[in-house]
This record gives C-alpha cells, sequence and structure tokens, in this order.
C-alpha cells in the first residue's frame, strides 16, 4: 500500500494566500511524497469562490490539465485519487447548480486524463426525509451518468461516506445518506448491477464522528474498497488532522486493511493540519507527516 497526501496539505496558507496546484504538488515532492490525492475542491473558504475549482474553471482548463500531466511526469510522481467538487446534489434549488455540474465533469475528464484510478462524488440527502429508498434510488440516478463519463476515461467513482450533522435552528441531529456503513455498500451493490467502475471511498474521520467499529465497517465493504481519507478528529467535528492527532486508533485499522487486502493509496486528507502552519516551519510539518504516514504503512506491511 502506497502513502498518498492531498494537495489541499499545501493549498491553504496564512494569510489568505491559495497556492495553485501545481506549487502545491512541487512542494509535496520536495518533502518527499511520490503520489497525490487531486483535491478540486478546496478554494478559498468564506467567499463567492467557495466549492470552486479555479484550474477547471477558465475555458482554456484543458491545458492546465496538459501542465500538469507534464509536471507530474517530469517529478516521476502519480496521481492515484481526486475529489471531484460537492455539494448537496439532491438539492434541486442549489443556486450554482448547472455550472457545479459541468466543473464536476471536468474533474472526472481532468483526472482521468492524469491516470487517477478513482475520483470521490459525495452522495446526496433530502433534507428531513425519512424515506431512505427514495434518497437511494434519487442518488442512484444521479451518479450514472458520471460513472459513464467515467468509465470513458478509465477510472472509478468512489462513493463517501459521510456523518450526520446537528441543525442549530432546531437543536437537533439531521440525518445524511451514506452516513452508515450499510447504505453506502447497498448504494454501490446496486449500481454494480450496471457499472463495473464503482466503489466506496472510506473517510475514518468521518467514522469516527459517528461512533463506527473502523474494523468492522472495513470488513463488511471489503473489496467495494478503493479509495480512503485519512484523517483523524475528537469525533466532535471534521478536523481533518493528522492520524495520531485526534481518538482514532490506527493499529486495528491498518491490520484490517491488511486483512481485506485492500489495493489502493492510503491517501491523507489532512488541509486543516496545515493551513496555519507558518512558512518557516511548514516543512517541518509536512516532513513529520510523511514520516508519520510511512510508520503506518508499516503495521500494514507487518501485519498477518
Amino acid at each position: 500500500m502506497k502513502l498518498s497526501t492531498t494537495t489541499g496539505f499545501y493549498r491553504h496558507r496564512p494569510g489568505g494566500i491559495e497556492v495553485p496546484m501545481t506549487d502545491c504538488i512541487r512542494k509535496l515532492h520536495a518533502i518527499g511524497y511520490e503520489d497525490i490525492d487531486l483535491n478540486f475542491c478546496l478554494t478559498k473558504k468564506d467567499t463567492q469562490e467557495k466549492g470552486k475549482c479555479k484550474e477547471l474553471e477558465p475555458d482554456n482548463w484543458h491545458d492546465w490539465v496538459l501542465e500538469m500531466k507534464e509536471l507530474l511526469a517530469g517529478l516521476n510522481m502519480t496521481a492515484s485519487q481526486a475529489h471531484a467538487p460537492f455539494y448537496n446534489v439532491l438539492d434541486k434549488d442549489y443556486p450554482d447548480r448547472e455550472h457545479t455540474e459541468k466543473i464536476v465533469r471536468r474533474s472526472i475528464m481532468a483526472a482521468g486524463e492524469l491516470g487517477v484510478k478513482a475520483i470521490v462524488i459525495h452522495a446526496g440527502f433530502h433534507l428531513y426525509d425519512n424515506n431512505f429508498r427514495k434518497c437511494l434510488e434519487d442518488n442512484m440516478e444521479y451518479y450514472k451518468p458520471h460513472l459513464e463519463l467515467a468509465a470513458r476515461y478509465g477510472l472509478s467513482v468512489a462513493v463517501e461516506n459521510m456523518f450526520d450533522r446537528t441543525d442549530p435552528s432546531r437543536k437537533c441531529r439531521r440525518d445524511r445518506f451514506a452516513a452508515r456503513t450499510e447504505e453506502i455498500i447497498e448504494i454501490v451493490d446496486r449500481l454494480s448491477e450496471q457499472y463495473d467502475n464503482v466503489g466506496i471511498c472510506w473517510d475514518f474521520g468521518h467514522a469516527n464522528m459517528m461512533g463506527w467499529n473502523q474494523p468492522q465497517a472495513l470488513e463488511m465493504m471489503g473489496k467495494r474498497l478503493i479509495a480512503t481519507h485519512v484523517q483523524d478528529n475528537y469525533a466532535d467535528s471534521d478536523h481533518h488532522l493528522l492520524p495520531c492527532h485526534g481518538t482514532i486508533e490506527w493499529e486495528p485499522i491498518m491490520k484490517t486493511l491488511k486483512k481485506i487486502d485492500y489495493k489502493g493509496v492510503f491517501a491523507y486528507e489532512t488541509h486543516k493540519a496545515a493551513e496555519r502552519v507558518p512558512e518557516p516551519v511548514i516543512d517541518a510539518l509536512l516532513t513529520y507527516s510523511l514520516q508519520l504516514g510511512k510508520y503506518l504503512i508499516s503495521l500494514y506491511d507487518a501485519a498477518k
């Protein structure tokens, strides 16, 4: 199993600076990373640009893809995973839906051309609707054209496990589709009846917020697991911290990944761990993250 990291790990710097993805890759390569997860959804927060990928916005976006392809080849790096822009895909009133979907499609095409094996696309939910079957069927219909496009570009689509949210206005928990292991297994199994390029992305931090027994969940998913989002938290918020910096027990997870013969990458999604770290010491943090990841993978390698 190979260590990978999101390009978002160096994307946001103190002072509101947003680093181009190409420069993020150069930085991560200099630290020693050999594989990356192309994050097409992390841009400036708390602005009208939130959720947009600036590299894929211009009409000449494909020129950037060719530049990226040349950069990765020159650095002898691979890109095994990617993450499409996300929003509640079942919200028919989402204000920028048509444009966002255009960028989702571009992210699939870009990922395919850059050799990505699996791109993560979030499922949606119907707010305060208890009809699970309707939510399942509507999400399946949403995924189908994206699976067909991904197949043409030679990559798979990974459905990510989510987590329930709290509604502050009503002081209650709000269910979200795909927060439960059985839900992502069912949608992937149903879609697999028609498509052979669909699987699961397991976000360990999301699972921690739900309180799941993660080794058990990994065994339930088995060969359906094709991608990971490796992050830690204290179970109360989606912190996106480095492993061992929250409450997740990683050793049994690594052993279970080996037990189920997981074939994908161990991909950090730890952007929040770095975005406030000053530039004079960022290399120290990134180097530590590499060492920590290699240690965790050694647990996988040593497991029987």
